[in-house]
């Protein structure tokens, strides 16, 4: 499948570029930057799954499954959903990739592996890759599940791994401007509880309640910066929306926690004349 290498290695600096400028491309849009017409995005999004290949043998989270969408600029729907794949895999993987923040070395690191995958085609790549980790242990991998990965070139010394001398390293990334106003009406509606368990936040030097707040609906997956989609956590709690193997049902329940504490709120605020 030379045509397809040859493809991922014409696309790569395509979706670097756009990840760089914090952009999003279309299996449409990659397709006709490639010479292909635009109904070619099956064919484009096989060439992505080739590069997302060449990122996992690289140790990197999927650059390709998150910078290049579908039509309605949405993550690839067919993408780790087979019944080979546990549950929770597919959430993991894209959840990790959308949360890495990519740099150079990322960038020629799958650049590398990709050239190492010479010849291979995108399902032929992630066959060869179960030489030096098992599939299912490998989407673990990808998916942020498991905390050393051993695989590729391998790490010599395990007994204090690390360095003395740490570099350092600008990087780009997407951020999301948050109204300092609604996190402050959330905790004044919290009242220095967790909105979640219910258990009082740990007292600051100040005598405040420590509190954090968390965007139920990401604002990276459109959620609004708004008192209706925003709950006062817990460190706990929050970490546990984030990681933890629930965050459905979690996720589920802090929407109905909210809901009740801002009919709450706004019953308060009624009588005592501050909202009309």
């Amino acid at each position: 499948m030379s045509v397809q290498h040859d493809e991922a290695s014409r696309l790569l600096p395509i979706i670097v570029k756009a990840a760089k400028a914090n952009q999003y491309l279309t299996y449409q849009d990659a397709a006709e930057l490639l010479g292909r017409p635009r109904d070619n995005a099956r064919a484009v999004a096989q060439t992505c799954d080739l590069l997302d290949s060449a990122a996992a043998f690289a140790e990197v989270p999927l650059l390709a499954l998150v910078v290049v969408l579908n039509a309605d600029k949405k993550i690839n729907p067919r993408a780790w959903t087979t019944k080979e794949v546990e549950p929770g895999i597919r959430d993991g993987i894209i959840r990790r990739s959308k949360a890495h923040t990519f740099t150079s070395k990322d960038f020629e690191a799958i650049k590398k592996a990709l050239e190492r995958l010479k010849g291979h085609s995108n399902k032929s790549s992630w066959k060869y890759l179960t030489q030096f980790m098992p599939s299912a242990e490998r989407r673990r991998q990808l998916a942020g599940m498991l905390e050393t990965a051993l695989v590729g070139d391998a790490v010599n010394d395990l007994d204090d791994p690390g360095t003395d001398d740490p570099g350092s390293k600008m990087v780009l990334a997407k951020q999301y401007a948050r109204d300092p106003k609604v996190r402050a009406a959330v905790k004044l509606r919290a009242g220095g509880r967790c909105e979640y368990c219910g258990e009082d936040g740990f007292v600051c030097e100040n005598g405040a309640r420590y509190l954090e707040c968390h965007h139920i609906i990401a604002l990276a997956d459109d959620g609004a910066d708004r008192m209706t989609n925003v709950i006062a956590l817990c460190p706990g709690d929050h970490r546990k929306a984030h990681f933890g193997k629930d965050r459905e049902k979690i996720e589920a329940e802090m929407i109905k926690k909210v809901k009740a504490a801002e009919t709450q709120r706004l019953r308060r605020s009624r009588s005592a004349g501050l909202v009309l």
